[in-house]
């Protein structure tokens, strides 16, 4: 089950997009063109929601399969201090790549527990701009807490 939640997550940041992309074409070359005609006016609407704090569902956050992924490699969050919820802050990750499994892990999921750590305080990752722009795809990764970097 560990092995499969992280080429779940894997899969998600190699070749899902591609398949939204895809997904949506399809269905505006099909007969129900008017849902992707609908969820382009929603995109429209919608665009400015990855740079301006985004859409988080704590019901992705909070996914069995997260539970998996951080025992597969094995991620934790260790506290060091309290922090005032009523102010920013900036966590910084290294090492970074185009994958970082563990800054995902602890800020994208809730698989190490970051709010019971942290009350108080909302983590987002940052991600390419681009990413938001592809149909369904921006919606996914949103849920777990991404943002443009822009």
């Amino acid at each position: 089950l560990q092995t499969a939640a992280v080429l779940q997550w894997v899969f998600s940041f190699l070749v899902l997009a591609q398949f939204c992309l895809a997904a949506f074409v399809l269905l505006a070359l099909s007969d129900w063109w008017i849902v992707a005609l609908l969820y382009a006016g929603w995109l429209w609407l919608d665009w400015d929601t990855p740079t301006s704090g985004g859409r988080r569902s704590q019901w992705v956050r909070n996914w069995t399969v997260w539970g998996y992924f951080r025992d597969y490699f094995p991620l934790t969050l260790i506290k060091t201090v309290d922090l005032d919820p009523k102010k920013n802050y900036i966590f910084g990750f290294h090492p970074h790549g185009v994958l970082v499994a563990g800054a995902f892990g602890n800020f994208c999921t809730e698989a190490t527990g970051f709010s019971g750590l942290f009350p108080g305080l909302r983590s987002h990752l940052l991600m390419l701009p681009f990413w938001f722009r592809v149909p369904f795809f921006r919606d996914y990764i949103m849920c777990g807490g991404l943002v443009s970097s822009r």
